[in-house]
């Protein structure tokens, strides 16, 4: 609307002055010297807009001719960036077919001309991972380095992400490093809490975890599975039944109804031969949560009349009837309490639904016994 404005203005002042000449095409004169130009109004003003229109084309060629290299070099930068930005899209295509050989060959073909370069570099090192060609992954992460200084923290991240596997050690070192030099990062801190996880550096994930409570890197529901698994693991630390029952004391509830933590108690207790309290502890969890490796422990214990735990446990079939973990610890307490033709019934059941070496090996004891 408003070019139209304008060209109707441009119309309109043409058209008045068309019309002011034709009743008088008026006569003008310059004087330099001894020199007198003459010329009629109309003649001048059409020089004059000829000399503007050709001085205006001059210096536009000029403009044109002096920018002419920089012009060159910015088409011949946005072919390459199309180029690669192609090579781009190819690789990432055979990355969803994964096709890791051909995605690597595109990746890095035009890494070097891309705007995106690094993430051609970090994804030819996924690549050349998966297929196992570590040099060609090191090649890749190296020069991703040298050409990215700034971005070394995504680089160490994909890094120990690809190192996680095969070499733990190192890629909690560089974690460990990054996270120095960024403590408050919380991609580093959830990253530097999974691998100490993994690894079950139980000490050094406890003294991370109020930097992972404040920084918020893990959401409650996974905040509250990661202090389980941490609360379990140091349970497995202890040497002496002692020190494992003073820490089981400190505790909240929460903590001691948790199947996974309890599980991990009953197992020391068991192994240091101490299983007072044990059944009361695990049919209380059991009546509100059930468990399979709280049931397997349930099926262990020896200590106090079997045939008492056995008739809470078959209580526990109801819906459960083909529970291989509850028909295994159903059998030793039947094999227990002496009732041979009902262990072997409970044994043989559980192998048929999932046979297992522990099974046949407890079915076999009760055949000696």
């Amino acid at each position: 609307m408003r070019q139209i404005a304008i060209w109707a203005l441009m119309f309109f002042v043409a058209a008045a002055i068309a019309t002011l000449m034709l009743y008088d095409n008026g006569r003008v004169s310059m004087v330099w010297g001894d020199w007198v130009i003459e010329s009629s109004l109309s003649f001048m003003i059409a020089a004059v807009l000829a000399t503007i229109t050709v001085g205006y084309v001059a210096i536009r060629l000029l403009m044109w001719l002096w920018h002419m290299p920089q012009n060159l070099s910015r088409h011949r930068q946005m072919k390459r960036y199309s180029s690669a930005q192609n090579s781009m899209n190819e690789g990432l295509l055979a990355l969803e077919y994964g096709d890791w050989q051909k995605a690597e060959k595109f990746l890095i073909k035009s890494a070097k001309k891309s705007e995106s370069g690094l993430v051609h570099y970090l994804s030819a090192a996924k690549m050349a991972h998966n297929q196992g060609a570590l040099e060609r992954r090191d090649h890749y992460l190296k020069e991703a380095r040298q050409n990215y200084v700034d971005e070394y923290l995504v680089i160490g991240l994909v890094e120990a992400r690809l190192l996680n596997e095969a070499e733990p050690e190192e890629a909690l070192v560089i974690l460990q490093e990054l996270h120095d030099d960024s403590p408050k990062n919380p991609t580093l801190i959830r990253e530097l809490a999974m691998a100490l996880l993994h690894q079950q550096k139980w000490d050094a994930l406890e003294q991370l975890m109020p930097k992972i409570r404040k920084s918020r890197a893990i959401v409650k529901g996974e905040l509250w599975g990661l202090e389980r698994q941490l609360i379990a693991g140091k349970l497995t630390l202890f040497r002496d039944v002692d020190a494992l029952d003073e820490y089981w004391a400190t505790l909240p509830k929460k903590h001691k109804f948790a199947p996974e933590i309890l599980a991990e108690f009953v197992e020391q207790r068991i192994g240091f031969g101490q299983e007072v309290g044990l059944k009361e502890w695990i049919e209380t969890v059991i009546a509100k949560r059930w468990d399979d490796r709280l049931i397997h422990q349930y099926g262990r214990l020896t200590l106090g009349p079997a045939f008492e735990r056995l008739k809470v446990a078959e209580k526990w079939l109801l819906g459960r009837e083909e529970n291989p973990v509850l028909l295994l610890s159903l059998g030793r307490l039947a094999c227990q309490s002496q009732l041979w033709v009902m262990a072997d019934s409970y044994f043989k059941k559980s192998l048929k639904l999932h046979p297992q070496i522990e099974t046949f090996h407890a079915l076999a004891m009760c055949y000696e016994s």
